[in-house]
Formats: C-alpha cells, structure tokens, sequence
C-alpha cells in the first residue's frame, strides 16, 4: 500500500489525481491524507482530513496549522505503519512526516515537487531561505525517488537527488479529445481555471475585461486568497462569471469553452521563471491557446510552438494585447496547439504510470 499526503484538500488538484486514478484503475490500495483548510469534506475509508481553518497564501500566518498538520500526519502514518511500505509526499509542506516515518520505519519515499518551496514564497536571501535549503538538501539526499514537473527545474535543485523521475503537468485524458473553441460570441472569451493568487494577472484581467464589458467575457474558477475579489467583480460586472471551486472535468469544459486561456506568472516571484502550469498542457489538450508572460520557461515553449501568446508584466501590455489580437490569430494558435499535444504528449501519462510509478509500488 501507499499513502499520499498533500496540504490541500485535494479537491480538485489535477497532479495528486493523475495518481489517484492509476492507483485505481490499477486495483492498487491507497490512502490519502490531506488539510481541508475550508471544513468541506468528510473522511472516507481512504481519505482522512485535518480539519483546522486556515487560507491558503496567508503565508507566516498559517505557521501553526502547519504545525498541527505535520503532527496529524505523524500520528496517522504511526497509525497505519504496518499497513502501506510507500510515502507519497507532495510538496515541502509534507515531506517531513514522511522522513520522519523513513528513519524510524524503513519506509520508501516519493518526494513530488510541485513548486520549490523557497522560490515560490518571498524569502529573498535570508536566514530561513539557507536553514529550508539545508533541509530540502536532505530531502534529496534520502528520498527514494524525486519527481519534479519540468526539466528546466532541474536547475532549481540544490543538490542532485538520488533518483530524479520527470512528471510534466499533463492531463490524464487517456485517448480523450477535444475540438477547438465553441464559442459562438462577438466577444473573445477568456478562462482563468486554478489558484486564486497574487502575481497571476488575475487583477489586470479582471480590470480589463471590467472595463470592456461589450468586448470580452470571462469566466473564474477555482479558490485562494484574492476570491473575494473575483467574487465581487462579478457580482458588478455582467460580463464577468465567477464559477467557484469546480471539478478538474468541469474546469476543462470551462476552459475548453474560451477563446484564450490566462496563463500568467509575473517574475516577481522567483518560481514563477520555471513555472509548469497544468494550463500550458490542458490549452494544448483542448486547443485553446494561452496567455503567459514573457522571459519564462512556458513563455518560451510557447512561442516555439506558436500555441499562444507571451506578454510583458503590466496591465498596459495587456490591454495593448487584447486590443490587437484577432479571432483568426487566436484559431490558428489553438489549431497548433492541438497538433503539438496529438503528436507529443497525448499518451505521455499512460506511459509514466505503467512504466515506472506502478512498478516502483509493485517492488516495494
């Protein structure tokens, strides 16, 4: 058996899913373990939850939750010790627990990084930033396996791991396919699906399309600390909708539905450079091109391809964007996108799963 531990409530949260349902399809028994920092959920048979309230991105403020959720964890995984012989860690948030049950129990250890921890929080070059980089050199060091979502970040390692496995951010759709854009209106429709941060261009937009109400809609799902504000800017704008937490399924129709996917990372944070965003991947999949910004990795990609578009940071850039862009730039973007995705990524889950994730659990 193996355990995944995540500090999210993992509803939705497409990478932790991509296990999930390898897990099952595979008849391979699992438990989760993750924080429902909102209070949503009840536990399952497989799914236990740590039910303190906390806001995702209150940064230092959410300190002792993290506390209590690192001690759920080690109580839990005390508790069904002689029942999994595999840790699945996600983030730096959970790698301790697991380290902890690694030293004392021989346990295995899968260490998944979906972001690195002191690139994607403001720590600039202080004390703490050096102490969280000795520790993740030890994580490295003794996980079993470290699997992170890009090559590029590779670079962001501080030392070489012991076993470095490769999981880009692609959608498990198996042999799933989606036609280009169905959007019938005079207005470019945008989607923004994910994370509810700062340094996303979630306010420009939201400004934007505000300001433009015959011109553009858009269309908000997910959570995160800047909700209130997508909130209340639909409720003032008819051409704004804000759709909440969805289902990653949902999520995609929503997407699939646009004429544009925002994709943006401002290099203000750090990590934001390397970013691997399930959008570059989910806009290829669904043919809908991206917006990213310009001097990252994923604006890189795509403007290699031609899958989308990249822009500078501000809010001007933007606008100057939206203004010039045509229907027939955005088509023809999106048909690329669907020839890169059918002709290099489409079976590429399938094949990191039954290649190397479900015959590691098998060996151990």
């Amino acid at each position: 058996m193996i355990v995944l531990l995540r500090s999210t409530d993992g509803n939705p949260d497409s990478r932790l899913e991509k296990y999930v349902n390898a897990l099952e399809f595979a008849n391979c028994p699992y438990l989760e373990f993750c924080w429902d920092r909102k209070g949503k959920f009840e536990d399952t048979d497989r799914i236990f939850f740590y039910k303190k309230r906390a806001l995702y991105g209150n940064g230092w403020g959410n300190l002792k939750g993290l506390l209590g959720f690192d001690l759920f964890l080690i109580k839990k995984l005390f508790k069904y010790r002689k029942k999994y012989s595999i840790i699945h860690a996600c983030d730096f948030d959970t790698v301790l627990p697991a380290m902890i049950m690694k030293l004392f129990f021989r346990k295995k250890v899968i260490y998944d990084i979906f972001d690195w921890y002191v690139d994607s929080r403001e720590l600039g070059f202080s004390f703490i930033r050096y102490f969280i980089l000795l520790i993740e050199s030890i994580n490295l060091k003794f996980s079993d396996i470290t699997i992170i979502c890009e090559e590029e970040r590779k670079k962001q390692l501080c030392v070489v791991p012991r076993k470095l496995w490769i999981l880009p951010n692609i959608p498990n759709l198996g042999n799933s396919s989606f036609p280009e854009s169905q959007s019938k209106s005079k207005q470019i429709n945008i989607s923004y699906v994910g994370v509810f941060a700062k340094h996303r261009g979630i306010e420009k937009i939201l400004k934007l399309v505000a300001n433009h109400p015959s011109k553009y809609k858009l269309d908000m799902a997910g959570f995160g600390e800047l909700e209130p504000m997508v909130k209340s800017a639909a409720e003032d704008s008819s051409n704004i909708v804000y759709h909440g937490s969805v289902k990653y399924t949902d999520g995609l129709s929503i997407m699939s539905g646009s004429d544009i996917i925002l994709a943006i990372y401002e290099k203000t944070i750090p990590n934001h450079i390397y970013a691997a965003p399930n959008k570059y991947y989910e806009g290829l999949c669904l043919g809908i091109p991206i917006l990213t910004t310009m001097g990252t990795y994923v604006g890189t990609k795509t403007n290699a391809k031609s899958t989308g578009f990249s822009i500078g940071e501000t809010y001007e850039e933007m606008e100057v964007f939206f203004k010039s862009v045509t229907n027939e730039e955005l088509k023809l973007r999106g048909k690329n996108a669907f020839e890169e995705w059918n002709s290099k990524y489409k079976a590429y889950i399938d094949q990191f799963m039954n290649e190397k994730y479900l015959p590691f659990i098998y060996r151990n």
